[in-house]
C-alpha cells in the first residue's frame, strides 16, 4: 500500500496513459507510475501498487496533507545537502567558501523539484566548459536519485545551448517541453555557461513566470538578469572573476549535494576555458578536448547528429579504448586545423602586441566535420600563436556574420576587450548580439555584408590601421 500525495502529472493523449509522480508521505520518496483510474493533482491517495501499476486506491482531496508533504520535503532535502570544510590556503577554494550559502539554497531548490517530480531542464553552453558543468551535475543527481526516487525517475530534460544568450524563442520552447506537465511545484529552470547578457532579459523575464530558475554563470554579471533571477550565482558577485569557470561552479553545486569526487572533470572545465587557475593534466586535458569536440559534431562518435547529452557523454567515457580514439582523433583534426590557420593568419602591429586576422572559411572549406567549432579553435590558435614566441598577441577571427576575438592574458588588462566590444555594439545597429570578458569576446552581425567595417572598427580600437 502507497500513501501519498500526487504531485506531479505527465499527461498523455489519453488520460489512461498518464503518468503520476507521487510523493510518499513517510519518507518522503517519489514513485513514477501509470495507473488504471483518472488521478490528479494534489489528490490524497491510499494506492495498491502492482510492478509500476496502480491498480486501485482510495482518493482523499486533502489539503492539510499536500502542506505536510510540503514539508516533509524541504526537510528531507535539506537533509541531503552536504556540510563541507573547505581549507582557506587558496583563492579558488576562498570563493567558493563566500557562495556556498547561495548554492545551498540552489541545491534545495532543485531536490525539492526532484522530490515533488517537477519537470527540470537544464541548459548548458556547447563548449567544454558548459559540458564539464552539465555532466558533473548528472553524476550528482545520478547518486542521490535512489535517495528520492523508488520507482522510476524525476523527469529531466537536458539541452546542449548553441548560441550566448537565452532569448525569447528558447523560452517559448522551454515552455512547449514542460507543456504536457502539471505539478504542484513550479517546473525548474537550471541555466550554465551561457546568457548573461541584455539580448537574455525578455527570454529569461518569460521564463521567470512560469519556472523557477537556477542561473549558474561566469560571465561579468548583468545587473538587470540578477536581479531577476532569485538563483543567479556568479563568482564575480563573490570576489572572483571568470577564471572561476562555469564548469567548475557547477560541479561544485552538485557536490552540494552528492558525495562525489569531481577534481577531474573540474580541471577540464578549468583547461578548456584558459582559466588562469588551470594546472596541467593529462587525463583533463584530453577530457576538455574530448568534449570540445562531442559539442561541436556528435556525429563523430554517433550515428546520428543532433546535440550531445550528458548520457551520451558517460557512455563514451565508460568506454576507455572508444574515448582514447576519440581523443587521438580530436588531436590529429585540431593540429591540422591550427596549422592550416597558421598559414592563413594577416598580420598588424599595435603598440599593444601583435595583431593576427584569420578568415576561418578558409579553414573548414574542405573540412568534413564541423569540429572545431570557430571560438574554441580561436583559443586554441592563440595558444600555439603563444607557444611560437610570438609575443603577447590579438587574434580576430571571422566567418560568416560572426567575429571571435582572443587576447593574450598578459596584456587582456591593457586591451580591454569588453570595453572594446560593448562600445561597438553600442554605436552600430549592423550588431544583432556581443559579449563575453576581457581574454575572449564574440560579436554577431546582422548581415555578413558588415564584416569587413566591424573588423576595422576592432583594430582601431587595437590602436592599428585598417584592413
Amino acid at each position: 500500500m502507497l500513501s501519498g500525495i500526487v504531485c506531479g502529472i505527465r499527461h498523455a493523449a489519453e488520460p489512461s496513459g498518464n503518468t503520476y509522480y507521487i510523493t510518499s508521505l513517510e519518507g518522503p520518496m517519489l514513485h513514477e507510475l501509470k495507473s488504471s483510474i483518472v488521478l490528479h493533482l494534489g489528490e490524497q491517495v491510499e494506492a495498491e501498487v502492482f510492478g509500476e501499476l496502480i491498480t486501485s486506491a482510495i482518493i482523499n482531496q486533502d489539503g492539510p496533507a499536500l502542506k505536510m508533504c510540503l514539508d516533509a520535503v524541504r526537510l528531507r532535502a535539506s537533509k541531503l545537502l552536504i556540510e563541507r570544510e573547505l581549507s582557506q590556503s587558496d583563492r579558488i577554494e576562498r570563493i567558493t567558501i563566500n557562495m556556498q550559502p547561495k548554492l545551498n539554497q540552489a541545491a534545495q531548490l532543485l531536490l525539492e523539484k526532484l522530490y515533488l517530480g517537477a519537470p527540470v531542464i537544464v541548459r548548458f553552453h556547447n563548449d567544454a566548459d558548459g559540458a564539464t558543468g552539465a555532466y558533473g551535475l548528472y553524476l550528482s543527481i545520478n547518486q542521490i536519485l535512489g535517495k528520492i526516487c523508488q520507482v522510476g525517475s524525476p523527469k529531466i530534460f537536458w539541452k546542449m545551448h548553441r548560441s550566448v544568450s537565452y532569448t525569447l524563442g528558447d523560452s517559448r520552447e522551454d515552455l512547449l517541453t514542460i507543456g504536457n506537465y502539471d505539478s504542484v511545484a513550479k517546473p525548474l529552470l537550471l541555466i550554465t555557461d551561457f546568457g548573461t547578457s541584455e539580448e537574455s532579459l525578455q527570454g529569461a523575464a518569460l521564463a521567470n513566470e512560469k519556472f523557477d530558475i537556477i542561473w549558474l554563470d561566469h560571465h561579468p554579471v548583468l545587473r538587470e538578469l540578477a536581479e531577476m533571477v532569485g538563483n543567479y550565482i556568479n563568482p564575480w558577485m563573490f570576489g572572483g572573476d571568470s577564471n572561476y569557470t562555469a564548469g567548475m561552479l557547477t560541479c561544485e553545486f552538485g557536490k552540494s549535494f552528492a558525495s562525489i569526487d569531481l577534481s577531474l572533470i573540474e580541471k577540464a572545465s578549468l583547461i578548456g576555458d584558459y582559466s588562469g587557475y588551470a594546472v596541467e593534466d593529462k587525463g583533463a586535458r584530453g577530457l576538455a578536448l574530448l568534449l570540445d569536440m562531442l559539442t561541436s559534431d556528435k556525429r563523430i562518435a554517433f550515428s546520428s547528429g543532433g546535440d550531445i547529452t550528458p548520457m551520451e557523454i558517460d557512455q563514451i567515457l565508460r568506454d576507455e579504448s572508444r574515448s582514447a580514439e576519440l581523443i587521438r582523433y580530436a588531436t590529429t583534426r585540431l593540429e591540422e586545423a591550427i596549422d592550416s590557420g597558421l598559414e592563413g593568419l594577416k598580420h598588424y602591429k599595435s603598440e599593444i602586441g601583435n595583431i593576427y586576422v584569420l578568415d576561418f572559411e578558409n579553414v573548414r572549406k574542405d573540412a568534413m566535420t564541423k569540429y572545431p567549432l570557430p571560438g574554441r579553435y580561436a583559443s586554441k590558435l592563440l595558444e600555439r600563436i603563444e607557444k611560437e614566441g610570438k609575443g603577447p598577441s590579438i587574434l580576430v577571427l571571422h566567418f560568416g556574420h560572426f567575429v571571435s576575438i582572443r587576447v593574450s592574458g598578459e596584456i587582456s588588462g591593457r586591451v580591454g576587450l569588453l570595453r572594446i566590444v560593448g562600445g561597438i555594439k553600442s554605436d552600430y545597429d549592423y550588431v544583432e548580439a556581443a559579449g563575453g570578458h576581457n581574454n575572449a569576446a564574440s560579436i554577431k552581425l546582422r548581415s555578413e555584408e558588415y564584416k569587413k567595417e566591424a573588423i576595422n572598427t576592432l583594430l582601431r580600437g587595437f590602436g592599428c590601421s585598417i584592413l
